[in-house]
């Protein structure tokens, strides 16, 4: 057992854990997975609210020279610039695992007692995939996800590229709002830092001195300033 990592349940889901980092990050104009936040990069925040739960986590990525520096597992994606939905396939594809806990690189503020909820309904279920309803609808990420989607991942990704179409048709486990809500009141795991704007945000939330976006895209008053 890697130092550090504390003990499991020796009943718990086998998971990989996978950092969706593939994107072209147009918006933001820079590489999401390097980018500073605290001090620290995005990986880094994913990679540490991830690691606890997982067997093993993966950078998923289609610029592995760049990302080595991080010193975490790197896989190049099977269908580069395929957006999170080709991380995943890759993800799911590289899997040693049953099962692969997946997060955008940029959503830096994951709530771990909503991703071990994700992780102990898995368990639970005989539903491909367990995902979050926000007011916003299906969120598929942060998500845990069965490898025996990856053919019908394959299909999807022939014609279309958005996950939340993807998640309506393999019928997943869903949280609910209220669920969701009572694991992670400020919504901050769907916090996406997709621009400079997002940034600075993030960045005053982090000194005291601001607010995130809640789920349903609005400004809210928040309470712990941890991100994970």
């Amino acid at each position: 057992m890697p130092a550090g990592r504390p003990d499991r349940d020796p009943g718990a889901l086998r998971l990989t854990g996978a950092i969706l980092a593939g994107g072209f990050s147009r918006r933001l104009g820079q590489d999401k997975a390097a980018l500073q936040l605290g001090g620290k990069p995005l990986t880094l925040w994913v990679h540490e609210a991830l690691a606890p739960l997982v067997a093993d986590c993966w950078l998923i990525t289609n610029q592995s020279l760049a990302h080595l520096a991080f010193g975490l597992p790197l896989m190049t994606d099977l269908r580069p610039f395929q957006g999170p939905a080709g991380g995943l396939l890759t993800a799911l594809f590289a899997a040693q695992t049953p099962w692969v806990l997946a997060a955008a690189v940029d959503n830096p503020f994951l709530a771990p007692d909503l991703l071990a909820a994700l992780a102990a309904r898995a368990r639970h279920t005989s539903r491909p995939a367990v995902v979050c309803r926000s007011p916003r609808g299906l969120e598929p990420f942060p998500g845990v996800y069965s490898v025996r989607l990856l053919p019908a991942l394959q299909d999807f990704l022939q014609t279309g590229r958005r996950p939340t179409r993807f998640l309506e048709g393999c019928r997943p486990q869903v949280l609910s709002e209220p669920e969701v809500l009572a694991l992670d009141p400020e919504g901050r795991s769907f916090f996406n830092l997709n621009t400079p704007q997002d940034l600075k945000r993030a960045e005053n939330w982090l000194a005291g001195t601001g607010s995130l976006p809640d789920a349903s895209g609005r400004m809210g008053n928040t309470g712990s300033k941890s991100g994970g």
